[in-house]
Parts: C-alpha cells; structure tokens; sequence
C-alpha cells in the first residue's frame, strides 16, 4: 500500500497552529504534535490525536480543519493496523471525514487563519497529502487531486506562509511527475525553489531539478 509514504507526507503537511475561532489554542497545539509524532510511528500519539480532535471537531462542527485532521488521524490508524479489514474500516471513514471536511468549506475559511495560514487551505492540505498517499483500489485519488488544484487556485494561498506553499507546490510536483507531465513538475519544483522556504522542500526540489537538467 502506498501508505509507506503517508507518515512523511502528513507530518511536512502539520506546520501551522489554530490562530483563529479556537476554544483553546493550547488543546489544537497539543493535538497536532500528538498527529505529528502518530505520523511518525507512534500509536498512542497517534490514538489521542484522534481522540483530541474528534472533540475539537464536536464543539465545532463547522470548523474543517479539525474534521481533516481527524480524518487523517484515522487514515494513520488504518496505515497501522495488523488485520486487512481494519485497515479498510479505518482509512475509508478517514477518508469520509476529510471529503466532508473539503464540503463545509465557505469563503469565510480564506480568511480565517492558522498562524498567518488560510484554514481553507490547510484544510486542502491536509486532505490531500492525505488522500494522494491512499492505494488507487480505494478510488480517493480524484479526492485529492481536486483538494490540491483548488488550493492552487485560490487566491487565498498567497497569504500562507512560505512553507506551507513549498509544501504544496513539491506536492503538485510529486503528482506531475508521477503523472509524466515533465514540464508541469518542472514548473511547480520552480515555485518550491522560488518560495525560498527554509524547509527540506526546496532542498528536494532544488536537487530534483539538477537531476532534471534544469
């Protein structure tokens, strides 16, 4: 399953904190160091966050961000699990979280900001590291596919912060290539370079070009 990948991909997603319509900052904060550490193995970090944020999200429902990371969180589960069909339980309701999650976007969502990021773009983010990590039998790619363009796309993403752009433009690039759209990696890895991001991204992309003669 492509869900080797998942870890990486959801930890370089989770750099920014809740800045915006938050009951308690501090619980948000805490919650997303418990997603980054379960992305990165650890399953009791990884089974608060989902706990943490399933709490979140029921004291806000409208709020996406925390429904996408609760999703995510679950994906996680279903990445770890032992038995087949618990892997399939788990990743598929992930999956329809995050998708619900991308539903309740508004416009107010461009505005409200996670530590200088649009919610409605960390959201975008979130689902589609995510969604694009899951094997094509489960039929999510589309899902993430469009959850990227749209944070593209939106005029929105020229107010988050440099990374998260790096983050999203070495997505974009990650699916050219694995689409064989030469010159469309080409020009994404271009943009993770020129955000001048001090993240591994633009260390990647800026190798990645090399090997591409550029």
């Amino acid at each position: 399953m492509q869900h080797a990948i998942l870890s990486l991909t959801l930890a370089l997603a989770c750099g920014a904190t809740w800045a915006a319509a938050t009951p308690d900052t501090s619980v948000f904060s805490a919650a997303r160091q418990q997603f980054v550490a379960g992305a990165g193995g650890d399953a009791a970090a990884r089974d608060a966050a989902i706990e943490s944020f399933e709490k979140l999200a029921g004291s806000q429902p409208g709020n996406p961000v925390y429904l996408a990371y609760q999703g995510a969180g679950l994906t996680l589960r279903g990445r770890d699990a032992l038995m087949p069909w618990d892997k399939m339980k788990f990743t598929e309701k992930g999956a329809d979280l995050i998708e619900k999650a991308l539903s309740l976007l508004a416009p107010e969502h461009d505005t409200q900001l996670l530590a200088g990021t649009p919610a409605s773009i960390e959201t975008r983010l979130v689902a589609a590291n995510t969604l694009l990590a899951l094997p094509d039998f489960m039929n999510r790619r589309s899902g993430g596919k469009r959850a990227l363009q749209a944070a593209l796309d939106s005029q929105a993403l020229a107010q988050a912060p440099a990374p998260v752009r790096a983050n999203l433009f070495s997505l974009a690039a990650r699916v050219a290539a694995d689409e064989k759209r030469s010159t469309d990696e080409i020009g994404y890895l271009r943009q993770v370079v020129a955000t001048q991001a001090t993240t591994p991204h633009v260390a990647k992309a800026a190798a990645r070009l090399k090997e591409l003669g550029q």
